[in-house]
């Protein structure tokens, strides 16, 4: 019996190797890789009167005409 329960117990622990370097580290990486992309840079912004989305350059809101802060 004690043989039986070493050999499960062994067995267990090589399995849970194997799993775990050939299947978790590797996509763990993968998922690393993909969430590395750089953020893109805004070009619109809201409006902070009608919440309306604006271009970053403008001086004023096309919608409700209030002076944008830069």
């Amino acid at each position: 019996m004690i043989g039986d329960f070493l050999n499960a117990l062994i067995s267990f622990v090589i399995i849970s190797f194997v799993v775990y370097f050939l299947v978790v580290l590797p996509m763990n990486k993968l998922i690393a890789l993909t969430n590395k992309q750089k953020p893109i840079d805004p070009t619109t912004k809201k409006c902070p009167e009608c919440l309306s989305v604006v271009p970053l350059g403008a001086k004023k809101c096309m919608f409700c005409t209030s002076v944008l802060k830069k």
